[in-house]
Formats: C-alpha cells, sequence, structure tokens
C-alpha cells in the first residue's frame, strides 16, 4: 500500500507532457459536397489544395468521354472503378475495368482511358505527385468559357497538358 502511495506521488509531481506540435490540417470531403464540371463530366477534390506528394479526386466521367493515348514522364496515375466501366487502352489492348477493378499505371506507360458503357464512370483517382490535380482545377476554368466543342477548347487543352506532364502521342484508340 505504501509503495502505491509513493508511486501516485511520483506521478502526480511530473509534469503534464507539451501539447503536440500543429501538424498538417485534416481535410474532410462531405458526400453532399458539389462537384466542379470539366465539360465531359465531374471532379471532386479529396486531397487538400497544393497538396504535392499524393492527390485523390472523385471523377465522374461521362458515356462517350475518351482521351487520347498519352504518356505521364514524371506521374503514377490509379483508378478505382466505383460504378459504371473504364475502358484503358495500353499495351495495344483495351482492358473494360468494371466496379471493384483496380489499375496503378506507372509513370512512362503509354495509355488511354475513356468511358464506352452507357452509364457515367464513377472513378476514384489517385496521382503522385499530387500537383498533376492542378491540371483537373484549370480545366475546370478553361469549360467555363470554351466547353468541349468551342473552337479554342482543343488548343487550351492541349496547352493545359503541357504544362501538367502530359504527352499525348496519337488519338484515341477506341
Amino acid at each position: 500500500m505504501l509503495a502505491a502511495a509513493f508511486a501516485l506521488t511520483l506521478f502526480a509531481q511530473e509534469p503534464a507532457p507539451p501539447p503536440p506540435a500543429p501538424g498538417p490540417a485534416v481535410s474532410i470531403r462531405r458526400a453532399g459536397d458539389a462537384a466542379g464540371s470539366i465539360g465531359v463530366g465531374e471532379v471532386g477534390y479529396l486531397s487538400p489544395r497544393g497538396e504535392t506528394s499524393l492527390g485523390q479526386i472523385l471523377l465522374v466521367e461521362a458515356p462517350g468521354y475518351r482521351t487520347p493515348v498519352h504518356v505521364h514522364h514524371r506521374t503514377d496515375e490509379t483508378f478505382y472503378v466505383l460504378s459504371g466501366r473504364l475502358s484503358l487502352w495500353t499495351d495495344g489492348r483495351v482492358h473494360e475495368l468494371e466496379a471493384g477493378d483496380y489499375v496503378h499505371i506507372p509513370r512512362g506507360v503509354p495509355h488511354a482511358q475513356g468511358n464506352r458503357g452507357e452509364a457515367p464512370a464513377h472513378l476514384l483517382m489517385t496521382v503522385s505527385p499530387g500537383d498533376f490535380i492542378g491540371f483537373f482545377r484549370a480545366r475546370e476554368v478553361i469549360v467555363r468559357t470554351a466547353p468541349p466543342g468551342h473552337p479554342d477548347y482543343g488548343p487550351r487543352m492541349r496547352a493545359l497538358g503541357a504544362e501538367f506532364d502530359i504527352e499525348n502521342l496519337a488519338g484515341p484508340p477506341f
């Protein structure tokens, strides 16, 4: 009993630990948060603005959307299909990914993707480094003044690609 009282006395005399140093802010995106239009779908940002190590977005690709064959020289890219279908061209073949499917596309691998299905494709997209997400923010700005079909859309998108590590190699393969 005396030992327990002594231990309690020692414990009571130790100073409280200092509060933790401020760290990065926690980022929460609610299910009902508005998504931005990218002209051929929508985007919801998951990673904080300015994040450079990892970027994540909820991406909705409309039926009929497709990219040209392109390559990222410094960006790794992943897609997790939440619903709908993601059509992915790589290695000369088209792969149809459905809900629950996942793909990792390492930097340097030519690829194209789109939605050959009849319903919107809902995707969780992750990129590293995360500054590639700036492409989607900039794309939102373009579609406000030059939506798909506008004569300035193509040239402005190509210029944007050069800024955000997208080298177009050929037209859409499907």
